[in-house]
């Protein structure tokens, strides 16, 4: 194993022996803060030598807002003597995204992958690249490299690029590459593989017992590609792997981190663990303790991205008793890996985000031209025997809102993490068919509409029974499904031979169902219109 950032460790040595301890702990830390005002982070990066924030929807939510944030944080940091800049990362990975909807986020990885064509997973990423470098950021905290063997996961659905490990492996180095191309740092997650259970690590510790053998075959196919993509980052997971180590969960792991990732896959990069307040560590480690082991298997750079979620008024204190903390650990000699580590993450700095461009100018009208594109390709009619689609001329159609309104409560929230939309799949997918088809054969019905319309006019009716069905990976919460799925079990019943499902989500839902069905295999607008004018016999 190689350190891909050789070349600069001299200079990042003569840098870091010019810090304190405080400021070489510091420069370890990747945190967060609520708001859009950068002096909140003011004492960390003065006085700490802070390395890295996670930024948020709730930090900025148009470019302007972002470039005024990382500019003042830039300035904080040039004021240092001996500074290195900080590393930004954004969640910008298609399904989860920032500076929605000001920022062009495609139509997801599951889309992607669906599409199945590479050049448009990597020009993508290369889109991705450049927006968030226009604002200000300098990493992209993707791409998600897990594989959905099991598709019922909450967490990461159309956040993976699908459930073959070889086709999600072409595709995670497609993105790596595109996000090269854009410019940009990109960072796989979640080490080694978050698809394979159903438990989200936001709130647990979840279990995939497997051998390494079947790991190599299956979950961490698609990280290879990525270090052999060339790979910058590799985020860590929350998730324990007992028969790699019987004890602790894959971001506290020496045999994985520094045996699987290191020697075995020979990533030479920056490994940051995912956020240490997520539930999974929060809720089975004291924090300093959690820390130390986790830099003793192999961490870099750690997040405590969750430490404002809900805007508790704590989370500064809380941040400061962690540095503080480490500080004291490293005083006292219990830390013997800090020059190390600072070192790799100082060169990784100097040779990646300090020549890179912010700030320039993107052609948003070629951005939006590839997430067309996206979009549209991935659009599969997976089952249709009656030749439902495309709308014949004349028919007469019943759009209908499966999802009942109070189950979008959650798709917004205070912490600005997940798919930041504001506007729901069906609104997008209701809105353009209605560009394609006369007002006068076009009845658009919500969730409970359609429960009158079922009663009083469905046995009468001989219109084409389109029902949208929604789902939106949510951190840490669960969108509602079980009232779309029983609307759509009576549509099923009532109206058996004019009836087909518009998934605006994964097609998983599509494999226990007899149900014509079309999927568009996300829940984003470009999505969401592309398959109403497949519907409309546009495309």
């Amino acid at each position: 194993m190689s350190n891909m950032f050789e070349a600069y460790r001299v200079q990042a040595a003569q840098i870091v022996a010019n810090w304190s301890v405080v400021e070489k702990v510091g420069q370890l830390f990747i945190l967060a803060f609520p708001g859009k005002n950068a002096e909140a982070a003011r004492i960390l990066i003065e006085q700490y030598n802070l390395g890295g924030c996670y930024l948020s929807q709730d930090n900025a939510e148009t470019f302007a807002e972002a470039r005024q944030l990382t500019r003042a944080m830039a300035a904080m940091v040039q004021q240092r003597e001996h500074h290195v800049p900080l590393l930004l990362g954004v969640d910008q990975e298609g399904a989860w995204s920032v500076l929605t909807p000001a920022s062009t986020t495609g139509p997801g990885n599951l889309a992607l992958g669906a599409a199945n064509q590479t050049k448009l997973t990597s020009a993508m990423y290369a889109v991705f690249g450049e927006q968030m470098r226009s604002a200000g950021f300098n990493c992209v905290l993707g791409p998600c490299s897990d594989v959905n063997l099991k598709p019922n996961s909450p967490i990461i659905d159309t956040r993976a690029f699908g459930e073959v490990p070889t086709h999600v492996a072409a595709h995670v180095a497609a993105a790596v590459q595109g996000g090269h191309q854009g410019g940009i740092t990109v960072c796989a997650k979640h080490f080694p593989g978050h698809g394979d259970t159903t438990g989200d690590t936001h709130r647990e510790i979840p279990v995939v017992d497997k051998s390494f053998e079947q790991l190599m075959q299956q979950d961490l196919l698609p990280f290879k590609a990525a270090v052999d993509a060339g790979v910058d980052l590799v985020m860590t997971s929350h998730i324990r792997y007992p028969q790699l180590d019987a004890a602790h969960p894959a971001t506290l792991s020496a045999p994985i981190l520094r045996g699987v990732l290191r020697e075995t896959l020979g990533f030479g990069g920056i490994v940051i663990s995912d956020s240490m307040n997520m539930g999974a560590i929060r809720r089975n480690y004291a924090p300093v303790d959690a820390a130390l082991l986790a830099f003793k298997a192999g961490i870099d750079m750690m997040m405590l991205s969750e430490e404002h979620y809900d805007h508790h008024t704590a989370y500064l204190d809380n941040q400061l008793a962690m540095l503080d903390a480490i500080v004291a650990e490293a005083s006292a000699g219990r830390f013997p890996e800090l020059d190390s580590i600072v070192s790799r993450v100082v060169a990784f700095k100097l040779a990646r985000l300090q020549p890179m461009a912010l700030f320039q100018d993107f052609n948003l009208v070629a951005h939006l031209e590839i997430e067309k594109q996206a979009a549209q390709a991935a659009v599969k009619i997976l089952r249709d025997p009656a030749r439902l689609l495309p709308i014949q001329a004349e028919q007469q159609v019943v759009v209908i809102q499966t999802t009942p309104l109070a189950d979008y409560a959650n798709l917004m929230n205070l912490r600005g993490i997940g798919p930041n939309q504001a506007i729901s799949a069906f609104d997008y997918f209701a809105a353009e068919i209605s560009l394609h088809l006369e007002v006068d054969r076009l009845l658009i019905l919500d969730h409970d509409a359609a429960q009158a319309w079922l009663l009083n006019q469905a046995s009468s009716s001989t219109a084409l029974v389109l029902a949208v069905t929604e789902n939106y990976p949510l951190p840490g919460e669960d969108f509602q499904q079980a009232a779309s799925r029983e609307l759509v079990d009576t549509l099923r019943r009532t109206v058996p031979q004019r009836l087909l499902v518009v998934g605006l989500r994964s097609g998983y839902e599509a494999m226990n169902s007899d149900v014509p069905y079309l999927c568009a295999y996300s829940s984003r607008e470009c999505s969401a219109r592309a398959a109403a004018r497949v519907c409309a016999g546009e495309l």
